[in-house]
């Protein structure tokens, strides 16, 4: 066992022992890779932030909730309670800032959203994904509403809000385009995975019933060698009853 996989079963391997279901199994370290993975992709922020004392600040609390996400893993082995954290937080980072953006439409913010989106759909069921997305087109169409009319519903200073994706912050769009294409694969290795198990335990399962039907037909074989059959068993009560009536 790899270093890596040690690392993981410390912060699921609680949760992956109270389910038998290959799916949640799979959800559960799909989780855990994801925000490991988000984690580590987004330490770069802070040094291009650094100087941004509001961006910074918000990157730290990005790391810090992300960290927050494994140890409520590792301490509640709640594999879903985990997700609601993780998908609140990703909500709350979302909003602020799309708030400091003033509402603007940045293709970083925008790939942000549809990671958020796709987050709802594979993290949970279709209709947090549906729901996730009909409040991210909610505050699109707010934002553009807001851009449209001069900021009429609310107006961040420029100096505050998040700086132009320029120079090193144009960059930054590669990491939610790393995070989506990395959260999909992961999806799709671990259901491939979940269906391979659960493939193998059909397998394994008709292989037991053969062997129990196998067991039960030569059960049969061995007793109906043993008894007598229903001929000679007439016969025998056939000849009873005519010894009977002799002596009577």
């Amino acid at each position: 066992m790899n270093a890596f996989k040690k690392f993981q079963l410390y912060f699921i391997g609680g949760a992956l022992a109270k389910t038998d279901d290959a799916f949640e199994k799979v959800k559960a370290e799909v989780l855990f890779n994801f925000t490991v993975f988000f984690l580590l992709t987004n330490i770069p922020y802070l040094f291009i932030a650094f100087h941004l004392t509001i961006q910074f600040i918000m990157g730290v609390s990005v790391l810090t909730a992300l960290a927050l996400v494994l140890i409520v893993i590792k301490r509640t082995n709640n594999i879903r309670m985990a997700t609601y954290f993780f998908l609140l937080n990703f909500f709350i980072q979302d909003i602020g800032h799309f708030v400091l953006d003033n509402g603007r439409q940045e293709l970083q913010g925008v790939l942000y959203a549809v990671l958020f989106v796709i987050s709802g759909f594979l993290l949970m069921d279709r209709k947090w994904g549906f729901a996730i997305m009909l409040l991210m087109v909610t505050a699109f169409i707010l934002g553009i509403h807001n851009a449209n009319t001069n900021f009429s519903v609310f107006h961040v200073p420029d100096g505050i809000g998040d700086p132009p994706e320029e120079g090193a912050f144009h960059y930054l769009a590669l990491i939610p385009i790393f995070l989506n294409a990395y959260l999909v694969s992961e999806f799709v290795k671990a259901r491939q995975k979940a269906e391979k198990q659960l493939s193998e335990q059909k397998e394994l399962i008709e292989e037991k019933q053969k062997e129990i039907l196998d067991s039960i037909h030569y059960a049969k074989r061995i007793q109906s060698s043993l008894l007598p059959t229903e001929v000679y068993i007439e016969r025998v009560l056939d000849d009873m009853s005519r010894d009977k009536n002799k002596k009577s």
